[in-house]
């Protein structure tokens, strides 16, 4: 994976220096919020979770390299935040055959703190519009799991459980389409469909322990991002 990266940096900076030694590039910042969402795939036998979205900030530094009058390269270095939120039950059987079980509900909100690069290539379609697309390599730099369970049980005694775990990823690779569109030539709103290509983590939750004469069994889910991005952009 690091050959990967330091590979795909390397093509990106000769661009960058072919393209500036042809044309000026501008530089510029760019704000906006990212209203995240993922799928999720679940473990054998096990039903999978109802997601729903969080919306977070997005921004940083944006840089725009004509390398034609209608092909660019605007390659983008982002603070992003990204999370979902999800709700899950799930039965743990209390003793082996007895017929006693616990109902348990959760809660679970996981908020992602990521550097992004995006080095995107641009068509303007006409003066005012551009159709964007390109790769986005995003770097974990924080991550915030909640979990919250409410046992439902009327047994008076329980096996204890063990709390979720969310096991983190340090890189996302993905693909960002969009479209800009430029309201002065220094002043542009943004908007992209962002989709991910690899695992941001998997959260498991341990339902039986394996003792009483049960089988140990556990709730894996695995989850991959994905979202939209409304921006504003300033060229300057």
């Amino acid at each position: 994976m690091k050959k990967i990266i330091s590979i795909l940096s390397l093509v990106f900076l000769t661009i960058t220096i072919n393209a500036q030694s042809l044309i000026p590039m501008k530089y510029g910042v760019k704000v906006g919020a990212n209203i995240s969402n993922a799928t999720s795939t679940s473990n054998e036998g096990v039903k999978n979770i109802e997601i729903s979205g969080i919306v977070g900030i997005s921004g940083g530094f944006y840089m725009e390299i004509a390398l034609n009058d209608q092909w660019y390269i605007n390659p983008e270095l982002l603070y992003v935040q990204k999370g979902v939120s999800f709700d899950y039950d799930f039965t743990h059987d209390y003793e082996f055959n007895s017929g006693e079980r616990d109902e348990h509900n959760t809660t679970n909100e996981l908020k992602l703190t990521y550097i992004e690069l995006n080095p995107t290539i641009s068509y303007k379609a006409s003066p005012n519009l551009s159709l964007n697309f390109g790769p986005s390599l995003s770097f974990l730099i924080q991550s915030d799991y909640s979990y919250n369970e409410k046992n439902n049980s009327e047994i008076p005694e329980h096996e204890e459980l063990d709390l979720g775990v969310y096991s983190e990823e340090s890189l996302d690779v993905g693909l960002n389409i969009g479209i800009s569109y430029y309201l002065t030539e220094n002043f542009l709103i943004d908007g992209k469909v962002n989709t991910g290509f690899m695992s941001l983590g998997t959260v498991v939750k341990e339902i039986n322990t394996g003792g009483s004469g049960n089988d140990p069994k556990e709730n894996i889910f695995d989850f991959e991002n994905n979202g939209i991005v409304f921006s504003i952009a300033y060229l300057f």
